[in-house]
């Protein structure tokens, strides 16, 4: 395989299946703990966005899905499977 060919198809982390394995993961155990953390709707979008540019790390996303409206949009958004 070309150098070329490589560069084609080498995906930042945040675009692979492991990574969104992870997020859910998190998300998932997250949604069954108390909310400490209230997403503003006007921030859902951008949020969403960082969380899938991998920008926010592990703890912040743990709690962020406390909030279940926010795990909810989160989910029907980027979680089309369910």
């Amino acid at each position: 395989m070309s150098v070329k060919q490589r560069i084609k198809f080498k995906k930042q982390y945040s675009e692979t299946e492991n990574w969104n394995r992870n997020v859910r993961t998190i998300a998932e155990h997250s949604k069954k703990f108390p909310m400490t953390r209230k997403v503003d709707t006007y921030e859902y979008e951008s949020l969403g966005e960082c969380i899938r540019m991998d920008q926010v790390p592990a703890s912040e996303i743990a709690e962020i899905f406390t909030d279940k409206a926010f795990y909810k949009w989160y989910k029907k958004k980027y979680w089309n499977d369910r």
